[in-house]
């Protein structure tokens, strides 16, 4: 489950690593839910929605989504 400690910073951080989607919480009967849309809704293939309570489960679910040029960036990142 996410902790809510610190979860706007993370978000924030999210936002910037993946500035294609906007970020958002939903709360839900059991926590919080965090969500990621894509910009420019779903005019696009690919990922258009992400739900989830877990930071690390979004971020793979992004990362694995990222268009192949982005990917290779990524690689050679420090």
């Amino acid at each position: 489950m996410v902790r809510v400690t610190g979860l706007l910073a993370e978000l924030s951080e999210l936002a910037a690593e993946f500035p294609g989607y906007e970020f958002a919480t939903q709360q839900t009967r059991g926590g919080l839910s965090l969500i990621a849309t894509r910009h420019k809704g779903c005019a696009r293939p690919g990922l258009y929605a992400v739900v989830t309570g877990d930071l690390d489960e979004m971020r793979r679910a992004l990362l694995e989504h990222e268009p192949p040029s982005r990917q290779a960036e990524r690689r050679h990142e420090p």
